[in-house]
């Protein structure tokens, strides 16, 4: 068993993928009370930390640059507002890191997973905010699978309630993020954009297959949700 008083790995401060200005400090954060997880979960749940951790930086920068955007004017308040949500989901997940074993062979993986996130940036602020609806929701799927009910990290009570958090959030960026991709107008490209940017996450995540296998999670069956878009997300 892994607990928090432990703090394996403390200390962790440096960017996993991305240098992201005015961070939010995790020891400043209410103490996550403690970390129960089986050795196996604790290791394989470490893999899927930082990997999380990567796209939560490259979020609180998107949505920065979208809420300075001249074309997304009207939106820039609640934009801000979401930048501010992914930097405390950031410093949840740091937090969260901490308290977990050191993950080892990570270096491919958020290789992969920074380049995914660079070329999200690609083609304007309207296919931006679609690749965002597509991942985000994405991740909603991700973070839903990890604490079901009857799945390992149900079975510790903090760890789910964190990373419950960070998807019910994430549920409204998505709602925000399409509302916003949609009054510019809905184009079958702009379809096409968001569901290869589904396929993309999926082509990455496949290195941290057997994480989600421990993790009571079929990552075969994962793998053919992420690759399909969510009916009705950009109609």
């Amino acid at each position: 068993m892994v607990a928090a008083t432990e703090s394996i790995g403390a200390g962790r401060t440096s960017p996993i993928c991305f240098a992201v200005t005015h961070r939010v400090e995790w020891q400043r954060l209410p103490a996550l009370k403690a970390v129960r997880l089986r050795d196996d979960a604790a290791s394989a749940l470490a893999m899927l930390v930082p990997l999380l951790g990567c796209g939560e930086e490259a979020a609180a920068m998107a949505f920065d640059a979208l809420a300075d955007n001249a074309q997304m004017s009207g939106a820039s308040r609640a934009l801000a507002a979401i930048a501010h949500e992914e930097r405390v989901h950031d410093a949840l997940l740091r937090q969260l890191g901490d308290a977990l074993p050191v993950a080892n062979g990570t270096t491919k993986m958020l290789a992969a997973s920074r380049r995914f996130h660079v070329r999200l940036r690609a083609g304007g602020p309207v296919a931006h905010l679609a690749r965002i609806a597509a991942l985000d929701s994405a991740v909603c799927t991700i973070l839903s699978r990890l604490t079901h009910e009857r799945g390992v990290i149900a079975q510790d009570a903090a760890v789910c309630a964190l990373l419950q958090r960070i998807r019910n959030d994430e549920a409204r960026h998505v709602a925000t993020s399409r509302r916003l991709a949609l009054d510019q107008g809905t184009t079958p490209q702009l379809r096409d954009i968001a569901a290869s940017t589904r396929v993309a996450l999926a082509n990455t995540l496949e290195l941290a297959g057997a994480a989600f296998e421990t993790l009571g999670v079929d990552p075969a069956a994962l793998d053919r949700r992420l690759r399909a878009l969510p009916n009705g997300l950009l109609q």
